[in-house]
């Protein structure tokens, strides 16, 4: 009885880690996936500490949505759509492409250091 019970647990759980992955893989976010497999996310992140393979499959469906996110910006920079185009360089070479900010500042700075402790009260550094 206690193999069969064993057994049916383990189903469940491969079956809702399927729907979870591919809801996850079909663009829902973490917590709308385990809505759809019908499971708290508390127990994605135990799987996921408990299991690499399992993890590693999670972070391989993020991964890839972020190389589809990078492939749809690639492609408004070469339509010319500036905004991407400007975030791109921005974030591909920072160094040659940034939001210059000078300011200068003219002027002196008087400094006065006012003592706290009682013995040194009269005595006032500029």
């Amino acid at each position: 009885m206690k193999k069969l019970i064993n057994e049916t647990n383990v189903t469940i759980k491969t079956e809702k880690r399927k729907a979870f992955l591919e809801s996850l893989g079909g663009g829902a976010s973490i917590v709308k996936s385990c809505k759809a497999a019908g499971i708290n996310p508390v127990t994605i992140w135990r799987w996921r500490k408990e299991e690499k393979e399992f993890s590693d499959e999670v972070l391989a469906i993020l991964e890839s949505r972020t190389q589809t996110v990078e492939d749809a910006l690639f492609k408004s920079v070469l339509s010319g759509n500036i905004a991407a185009i400007i975030f791109y360089l921005k974030n591909r070479d920072s160094t040659r492409w940034k939001d210059r900010q000078e300011q200068s500042v003219e002027g002196g700075l008087d400094i006065t250091i006012r003592y706290a402790n009682e013995k040194d009260r009269g005595n006032t550094k500029s």
